[in-house]
C-alpha cells in the first residue's frame, strides 16, 4: 500500500470515528421532583421507561406436592428503553419527546402522562394504557440523578401512597436560546 493510499485510508478511518454517535454517553435532561419542600429542578443523566414482562412457568411436581402435579411460577422479567411503551406495543422513542409531565392526585392510584412531542403534538395517556400499565408488575420511570437510578412509580399497588417526592416533569430538550439582542445604532 503506498503513502498516499495509506493516508487516505486512515483519513478515512478517523472521519468515520468522529461521525459516529457516542451511545455510551447518557443524554442530559432537565427534571423536576414535588415533595413536601415544593419543587426543586435538577439536571440528571438519564431517563428510562421500566417496564416487566410477566412469564408463567409450568413445571410438573410429585402428587404429595399438589394433587394436579403442576406448579405454576409467575415470572417478571425487567426491562426498560429510551421509550414510552404503549399497552398495543408501539412506542414513542424519547428523541422525539419535548416533555414528559407526570400528574398524579392524592386518592388516585393511577398516574396519568402528558407527553409533548417535538412538533408540538400533545397526548395525554393514563398510566394503564402503558405497556404493562395493568399487569402484576406495573412499568415505572428510572431517572439517574448524581450517579444513582431512582424509580418513580406510575401505578401504585393497592394500600399504597405515592412517594414523598415524586418526579412531576422531564424536560428531554433544551429550549432555545433567546434570540441576540444587539443594540444597532442607526
Amino acid at each position: 500500500m503506498t503513502e498516499s493510499r495509506r493516508a487516505a485510508a486512515l483519513a478515512l478511518i478517523a472521519l468515520f470515528l468522529s461521525a459516529a454517535p457516542a451511545a455510551a454517553t447518557p443524554k442530559k435532561l432537565r427534571v423536576t421532583l414535588s415533595g413536601g419542600s415544593g419543587e426543586r429542578t435538577i439536571e440528571a443523566a438519564d431517563l428510562r421507561f421500566v417496564f416487566f414482562h410477566t412469564r408463567y412457568r409450568t413445571t410438573h411436581v410429585p402428587a404429595e406436592e399438589n394433587p394436579t402435579r403442576e406448579r405454576t411460577e409467575i415470572l417478571s422479567d425487567r426491562d426498560d428503553c429510551a421509550c414510552l411503551r404503549l399497552a398495543d406495543y408501539s412506542r414513542i422513542r424519547f428523541s422525539i419527546i419535548r416533555e414528559i409531565e407526570v400528574r398524579t392526585a392524592p386518592g388516585q392510584a393511577v398516574a396519568s402522562l402528558r407527553v409533548v412531542r417535538m412538533d408540538g403534538r400533545t397526548h395525554e395517556y393514563p398510566a394503564t394504557a402503558l405497556y404493562g400499565g395493568d399487569g402484576l408488575a406495573p412499568p415505572l420511570l428510572m431517572v439517574t440523578i448524581d450517579g444513582v437510578g431512582r424509580e418513580f412509580p406510575l401505578v401504585l399497588p393497592e394500600g399504597a401512597a405515592w412517594p414523598a417526592e415524586m418526579l412531576v416533569r422531564a424536560l428531554l430538550t433544551r429550549p432555545p436560546p433567546p434570540p441576540k439582542s444587539g443594540s444597532h445604532s442607526h
